[in-house]
């Protein structure tokens, strides 16, 4: 184990991602290597079962797919969807990490992802990704709602919806982690007051949400 590579052990894991058929679900064993070995490289880590949660929904979508913090989920958003065609952009607020993802995505010849670099910025009543609109493609149908983090921002992630909303489906999905945080938990009824949305929450201590436009 002293001598484990985590990149070799990543290359393992995206080979085995690649040959799931498409519209298919990647098996739990692979997730949790995807996992662990994002641990071991240095990005955030999230739980099983929201990255599956997520990967279900990438199986599945008829679009394209935002991104709202990044790190290993990024490359398997960008393997889950790109099997369908669709494109992935992901905001990323720290250079250095978007740099590290960047060189990852590149080291596997994923050409449907963007990794914008995008600092968080002030927007009057709230802070958010300071969003590169002319690279954006349109009607996003899936958003995985992982950032900004809590010590970047007091106004959370409420920033998605009014820079956001004229891009996404009208019937788009969000997948919010961390929504059973007071500031998270804020924020959604935010949104229930100024949009029509419904809220599904799930994990065994309803760590994550599913937030679809109605």
């Amino acid at each position: 184990m002293c001598g484990l590579n985590p990149l070799n052990t990543l290359d393992e894991s995206i080979a085995a991602l690649r040959f799931v058929d498409p519209g298919c679900i990647p098996p739990t064993y692979m997730i949790s290597d995807l996992q662990w070995v994002g641990s071991l490289l240095g990005f955030r880590q999230n739980s099983r079962a929201y990255l599956r949660h997520m990967a279900q929904k990438a199986s599945s979508v008829e679009g394209n797919v935002l991104e709202c913090g990044s790190g290993l989920s990024s490359l398997l958003l960008a393997v889950t969807a790109g099997r369908r065609g669709h494109e992935v952009h992901t905001f990323e607020h720290d250079l250095e990490t978007q740099r590290k993802l960047q060189g990852l995505v590149e080291r596997y010849g994923l050409r449907n992802i963007t990794v914008h670099h995008t600092p968080i910025r002030s927007y009057g009543g709230f802070d958010w990704y300071d969003v590169p609109h002319p690279k954006l493609c349109p009607d996003f149908q899936l958003v995985i709602c992982d950032g900004p983090a809590r010590h970047l921002t007091d106004s959370g992630r409420y920033g998605l919806f009014p820079m956001m909303r004229e891009r996404l489906d009208p019937y788009c999905r969000v997948i919010m982690d961390d929504s059973n945080r007071s500031i998270d938990r804020h924020v959604i009824r935010r949104w229930r007051k100024e949009h029509q949305i419904e809220v599904q929450s799930f994990g065994r201590f309803l760590q994550f949400a599913e937030i679809t436009c109605i």
